[in-house]
C-alpha cells in the first residue's frame, strides 16, 4: 500500500526548518525585546515609586501644615479671649455678679469680639446655669438644628465640665451640625462650642462663657480642598473653598491612631493626624493621597510593551509565512530534481519499480518503532523521520551509471559484474556530494540520503561494502535502511527468483542478526513486522 506524508506534515517540517535556520536571529531579537521590556518596566517602576513617595511626603506635609494652622487658630483665639476678658467692661460685669448696669458695656465688647472672629453666638451664664447675656452675629441667619440637638443642649453638656476647670482652661464640645435656610436653599453649617469659667481677681468663679464657633473660618484657612476633618463619631467633613459649602459624609474610615495612613483603594490612600486644641484632641485632619495618573501611566507603558511584543511576534509570523512559500518551492524543486534521478535509475528495471516507495515506507515505520527504545528516543526525532522519508528513495540513485547488461541481466551476476554493480553506492554518494557542494545545498535529507546511498550495503559484522564498516561505524539511517532493503528484496519477485513469504523473510533477517543487521534494529523490526506486512 502506497503511503505519503500529509501536506500538513510536510509543511510543519518546512516551518520547523525555517525557524531553525533563523533561530539565532529570532533569539537575539526576542532577548533584546525582553531586555527592553524589563528595563522599561523597572525604570518606570522606579520612577513610579519615587513619585509616589514624593507625593506621599507632600500630602503628609499638607496634613501637618493643616494641623498646625488649626492649632494656631485656636491658640490665637484663646489669647484674644484672655485679652477681652481682662477688659474693664467685661471684668466689672461678672465681678459684680452680672450687674445690669454693666451689661450694655459688656455686651458691646463681646459683640465686637464676635464679629471680629465671625463666630455664631456668645452666651454668658451664672453658676446656676441661668442665661445672663447672649450676643448673636448680625451677619448670620438663624440656624435650624437637626434631631433637636441645638447649641443650648451643647451648653448644658459643657456647663459642668467648664465649672470644674481652672482659670484660663477651656472645654471643647464635639463637632455638631446645623442648617441655614434662605428661601429654598439649605446650607449646612458645622460648629463647635468652647466653654470657659469666668473668675474675678480673687479667682472666685462667677459663671461660664460659651462661644459657638462657625468652623467655616477654620476650613477657609486650610491649604487646599483635599484636606478634610474626621470626627470621633466617624463623620467626614469636606469643604469646597470655591463655593464655600460643606459636604458631610460618613465614609467608614477606621482612623484610630494619632497619625498614619489608611489605604482606600489601589489608587488612593488617606494620610491623617489628630489635632490638639488646648488639652483635647477633638478631631482628625486628613487628606487624600491620590496617584491614579501614576498608575495609569505605568499601566499604559506596560500595555505599550505588550503591544510591541505582539507586534514583534506578528512580524516574525509574517516573515515566516512570507518566506515559507519561497522555501517550500525551493526545497520541493530540489527534491523533485533529485527524486527524478532516483526514479530514472529505478525505472530502468520494471521489476523493481515499486521498490522505492515500499522500502521508504518500511524505513519510516521501522525508525519510528526504534525511537520507542530508550537508547534512540532522543536520536530519532520528527525531523529524523521526515528526512528519512525523503532520503530513503535516494539509496540506489547510483544505478543510473550501471550498464543495462548488468542491471537488467536475467540470472546471477559474475564476480566481475558484481564488482561493477557494487560501484553504484560510490557513484550515488559522489553524485549527491557534488550536487550539495556545487549548489551549496543545506537540506539535511540530502546528507542523510548520501549516507544511505553509500552505506546501506555495509554489514554489522564489517564484511559489507564499500568500506567494510562495522557496528555503529555505519550511520544509523543506513543500518535501518539495510534491513528494509533486504526485507523488500527477499519478498519481491525477480526474473531469477520467486518472492518469498513474510515469515521466511523474518526468519532470514533474524538469522542474520549481529551479522548483516544491527541486533537492536532487528528487535524493532520484530516489534512492528505486522505493519510492514500491511504495506506489501
Amino acid at each position: 500500500m502506497k503511503r505519503f506524508p500529509t501536506q500538513l506534515g510536510r509543511d510543519s517540517f518546512l516551518i520547523r526548518k525555517l525557524i531553525r535556520q533563523n533561530l539565532v536571529y529570532l533569539i537575539v531579537i526576542l532577548l533584546l525585546l525582553v531586555g527592553f521590556g524589563i528595563s522599561l518596566y523597572l525604570g518606570t517602576r522606579q520612577v513610579y515609586e519615587e513619585e509616589a513617595q514624593w507625593r506621599s511626603q507632600k500630602t503628609m506635609a499638607e496634613v501637618t501644615s493643616g494641623k498646625t494652622i488649626i492649632s494656631n487658630y485656636f491658640s490665637d483665639l484663646q489669647r484674644d479671649l484672655d485679652f477681652v476678658l481682662a477688659l474693664p467692661d467685661i471684668k466689672s460685669y461678672f465681678a459684680k455678679d452680672f450687674d445690669p448696669l454693666k451689661k450694655s458695656g459688656a455686651e458691646k465688647v463681646l459683640k465686637g469680639f464676635l464679629e471680629g472672629k465671625q463666630s455664631y453666638q456668645m452666651t454668658v451664664t451664672n453658676l446656676s446655669g441661668a442665661e445672663m447675656l447672649k450676643v448673636e452675629s448680625e451677619t448670620k441667619r438663624p440656624l435650624f438644628w437637626p434631631n433637636g440637638l441645638s447649641n443650648r443642649e451643647i451648653h448644658r453638656e459643657l456647663f459642668k465640665k467648664a465649672v470644674a476647670l481652672e482659670k484660663e482652661q477651656i472645654a471643647l464640645s464635639s463637632i455638631y451640625f446645623a442648617t441655614e435656610e434662605e428661601g429654598t436653599n439649605i446650607t449646612k453649617q458645622v460648629l463647635m462650642t468652647l466653654a470657659l469659667p469666668l473668675s474675678d481677681d480673687r479667682a472666685v468663679k462667677k459663671g461660664v462663657l460659651f462661644i459657638d464657633l462657625d468652623l467655616v473660618n477654620v476650613f477657609e484657612i486650610l491649604p487646599n480642598n483635599q484636606l478634610f476633618i474626621h470626627t470621633d463619631d466617624g463623620v467626614d467633613i469636606f469643604f469646597d473653598q470655591k463655593v464655600g459649602t460643606f459636604n458631610i459624609k460618613n465614609l467608614g474610615y477606621a482612623l484610630t491612631s494619632n497619625s498614619g495612613w489608611y489605604p482606600v483603594t489601589e489608587l488612593e490612600m488617606i494620610h491623617y493626624s489628630k489635632v490638639k486644641i488646648f488639652a483635647d484632641q477633638p478631631f482628625i485632619i486628613a487628606a487624600y493621597h491620590q496617584y491614579p495618573l501614576l498608575k495609569v501611566t505605568l499601566g499604559k507603558l506596560i500595555y505599550l510593551f505588550g503591544a510591541l511584543f505582539l507586534l514583534f511576534l506578528s512580524l516574525v509570523v509574517f516573515s515566516i509565512l512570507t518566506n515559507f512559500s519561497v522555501l517550500k518551492k525551493t526545497i520541493n524543486t530540489q527534491k523533485a530534481i533529485v527524486f527524478s534521478l532516483a526514479t530514472l535509475a529505478e525505472g530502468r528495471d520494471p521489476e523493481t519499480g515499486k521498490h522505492l516507495e515500499r522500502s521508504r515506507d518500511y524505513a519510516v515505520i521501522l525508525a519510528r518503532q526504534l525511537s520507542t527504545h530508550k537508547r534512540y528516543k532522543k536520536v530519532i526525532t520528527r525531523d529524523f523521520l521526515d528526512n528519512l522519508y525523503y532520503a530513503a528513495t535516494l539509496h540506489d540513485i547510483g544505478k543510473v551509471a550501471i550498464p543495462d547488461a548488468i542491471l537488467l541481466k536475467n540470472g546471477k551476476l559474475t564476480d566481475i559484474e558484481f564488482d561493477e554493480m557494487k560501484k553504484h553506492v560510490l557513484t550515488g554518494q559522489n553524485v549527491l556530494r557534488e550536487t550539495i557542494e556545487k549548489y551549496h545545498l543545506t537540506e539535511s535529507f540530502l546528507e542523510m540520503g548520501m549516507n544511505i546511498c553509500a552505506y546501506h550495503h555495509e554489514k554489522f559484522n564489517g564484511k559489507g561494502y564499500p568500506e567494510g564498516l562495522g557496528g555503529e561505524e555505519i550511520p544509523l539511517e543506513a543500518r535501518i535502511f539495510a534491513l528494509c532493503d533486504a526485507y523488500d528484496a527477499i519478498r519481491s519477485k525477480r526474473s531469477y527468483k520467486e518472492g518469498l513469504s513474510h515469515l521466511e523473510a523474518m526468519n532470514r533477517i533474524v538469522a542474520d542478526k549481529n551479522q548483516h543487521f544491527d541486533p537492536e534494529v532487528v528487535e524493532a523490526f520484530l516489534e512492528c513486522e505486522k505493519k510492514l506486512l500491511a504495506i506489501t
